[in-house]
């Protein structure tokens, strides 16, 4: 049967993430009426900010942005000012216990940006809604008319869309939806405890002790807990803004170890966590140091990490005749180990745009929307499913110097390898 929804018919996107919004410009770019909707208040509602590096999927996420976006991703750059090159595009991880570099990681044209700039510069030009937490999605009973599914919200209002994408990340309620178990739906706490700090040390000697280790990013393996450390900011981010001097440059550092947070923490609470840890003050120097230098008003959250072993969705029903499904950390949370998550939901959004359009370029055909969607979900959870359980693999061994060697940052680098 062929159904015709018109040349642009609604996609509503619940959460607006870096996922959610990368995907509203790819589809915005083909020619898709598409609204973001998520559940704060604004977009600065959530304080805390992390780097992501963008490394094998960045020509991707070029690709389906529009042309004037893609021109401001240097804004969301940590430092845009290197001379990249093998070095800066690498990610040095030194022995924990003595200090010496154990390998480098190629990262041929990556780069470390920050989430917080990236999202402000991906939430320009959308249609976005704010204060709308999705509570329900629900099927037309008129078929494969249009619009075919409507998106209530906490707040009573209802919307009506053609498509649903659950990008709201690895809490997301999407996902109990289209899983159709709440339970199979849950996050799985790690036992890993995560933290992040964003420093302004004010003194040259002790940013030199970041970049010294690397110009963008190194970390610490192998002595019951993993360290990192990196450069966070050197200007404001604008057009044309002059680099800082090297004492005002903002760093960061990071801490994984074994542990358990019902609720998370953050500022001084974590900060006298952090520099009161025995884990801490046994890894080696700079980054011991860099913890224990941490000024008391300085930003740092920790929290438990959590992940999510995709599986198959529960059937046409949960996924409104597959009209609904999942993007990002929605559909596969997973551990930070070498920078796989972000790499994931980008390729989630080019195949989910290639699908729409097949779908529409076949004039809204239902048969062909339900197998280009089941091949977008079998592809996502499978995919999803062997990135995830690599990135529980690597934590296991980074622990532990002798075992370091044998992860896939040690032998493969960080490319692609799900």
């Amino acid at each position: 049967m062929t159904t015709s929804t018109g040349s642009s018919p609604k996609v509503a996107i619940v959460g607006a993430g870096l996922t959610g919004l990368l995907a509203a410009h790819g589809l915005k770019k083909n020619g898709f009426d598409v609204v973001v909707f998520d559940g704060d208040a604004h977009i600065d509602a959530r304080p805390r900010d992390w780097t992501i590096v963008l490394h094998w999927a960045l020509p991707v996420m070029q690709a389906l942005l529009p042309g004037e976006v893609a021109a401001k991703l240097p804004r969301a750059v940590c430092n845009p000012n290197l001379e990249f090159d093998a070095n800066t595009e690498s990610f040095p991880v030194y022995n924990g216990v003595t200090g010496d570099l154990m390998f480098a990681s190629p990262m041929p044209g990556s780069r470390r940006i920050s989430r917080q700039r990236l999202r402000r510069l991906l939430a320009e030009g959308l249609d976005i809604q704010w204060g709308k937490k999705a509570q329900s999605i629900t099927s037309s009973e008129a078929g494969d008319s249009v619009p075919a599914l409507t998106l209530a919200f906490d707040d009573g209002s209802t919307v009506a869309a053609d498509f649903v994408l659950g990008a709201d990340g690895a809490h997301s309620r999407v996902r109990g939806i289209v899983v159709n178990d709440t339970d199979k739906a849950r996050s799985t706490p790690s036992g890993l405890l995560f933290a992040t700090a964003i420093v302004n040390y004010g003194d040259e000697a002790k940013v030199k002790t970041v970049t010294d280790m690397h110009p963008v990013a190194a970390a610490a393996m192998g002595s019951g807990a993993v360290g990192g450390c990196g450069v966070f900011y050197v200007n404001d981010g604008s057009e044309g803004a002059k680099t800082l001097d090297l004492a005002d440059w903002t760093t960061f550092w990071i801490k994984i170890w074994q542990g358990h947070l019902d609720k998370g923490i953050q500022g001084q609470e974590a900060i006298h966590l952090l520099k009161s840890s025995d884990s801490s003050k046994q890894f080696a120097e700079p980054f011991n140091l860099q913890i224990e230098w941490t000024p008391e008003d300085s930003v740092c959250f920790v929290d438990e990490m959590k992940y999510w072993v995709p599986v198959p969705f529960g059937g046409p029903e949960a996924t409104r005749d597959n009209r609904v499904t999942l993007a990002g950390d929605a559909a596969h949370p997973m551990l930070i180990y070498r920078g796989q998550g972000f790499q994931h939901a980008i390729m989630d959004v080019d195949n989910y745009i290639k699908a729409l359009v097949a779908i529409r370029d076949a004039n809204w055909d239902a048969a062909v929307r339900r197998r280009e969607m089941a091949a977008y979900d079998a592809d996502m959870v499978e995919r999803g499913a062997k990135a995830v359980t690599q990135s529980v693999q690597e934590a296991a061994l980074s622990f532990d110097v002798e075992k370091v060697g044998k992860m896939l940052m040690a032998q493969q680098g960080h490319g692609r390898s799900a």
